[in-house]
């Protein structure tokens, strides 16, 4: 990498292949800065030094739970591949996406979404795993006009047999709105959290997160990302009820 661009990027895995003794991982992001701008221009051969995979991962649901994905723009990857992973598993599965435009949808898009919280096959990389999805936009340019907790609130009272699972990676004021719909209605919800981590173990503590312990004097405390986290148990993360 340049001088000046020293520290890693963390990124979540969108897919996983292995074959043989080798394996290929999917990995998607947004050019946003000289790191990101340095990855997008390497070439097919080039050598890219990196660890991996890190932390702790979404838990699987129970047998008698169906799981509801929800993902925010760039917050896509470990959903996609954990819905995958999900339905090859043969829990029923259905998914949320949202954006803040129809330009930034890293989806492809089958069919347009219409203004109505209705899942449907829109979306092929969830329908070829047989993931029917709803798409929201801040703006209304594409699917339901509002953010993916509006279509959230109407997904989970409808009717479903068993118990209802949320995983969720996206934004942080997303991921606390999902929160506290979760936590207000008692609904289990992991959130994969968004942090910079430099070096991905723990030494450099850059990516506390405030966790609720009952242990702690003041009844919290902070947790790095990339050891007990990403993925949190959403009653764990202080403020988020």
């Amino acid at each position: 990498m340049s001088a000046g661009v020293l520290l890693r990027r963390p990124f979540s895995i969108g897919g996983l292949r292995r074959k043989g003794r080798h394996s290929e991982i999917d990995i998607m992001g947004r050019v946003v800065g000289p790191g990101t701008a340095w990855l997008d221009a390497r070439m097919p051969g080039d050598e890219i030094n990196f660890i991996g995979p890190l932390g702790t991962p979404f838990r699987r649901p129970a047998s008698d739970e169906h799981a509801l994905l929800v993902a925010g723009g760039v917050g896509l990857p470990p959903i996609r591949w954990l819905g995958e992973t999900l339905s090859a598993q043969g829990v029923p599965t259905r998914a949320i996406f949202g954006a803040q435009t129809e330009s930034l949808i890293p989806l492809t898009l089958t069919k347009t979404p219409q203004n109505v919280p209705e899942f449907t096959p829109c979306a092929a990389e969830f329908a070829e795993h047989g993931i029917d999805t709803i798409i929201t936009t801040d703006d209304g340019s594409c699917g339901l006009f509002g953010r993916v907790t509006d279509a959230m609130r109407p997904a989970l009272e409808a009717s479903h047999p068993g118990a209802t699972i949320i995983y969720a990676c996206g934004p942080e004021p997303m991921l606390e709105a999902i929160a506290r719909l979760a936590n207000a209605n008692g609904i289990p919800c992991q959130l994969a959290l968004e942090r910079v981590m430099a070096c991905g173990m723990g030494t450099c503590q850059s990516c506390v997160v405030r966790v609720s312990d009952s242990a702690a004097d003041e009844g919290w405390r902070y947790a790095l990302c990339c050891t007990e986290g990403p993925v949190f148990d959403s009653t764990r993360l202080a403020g988020s009820d």
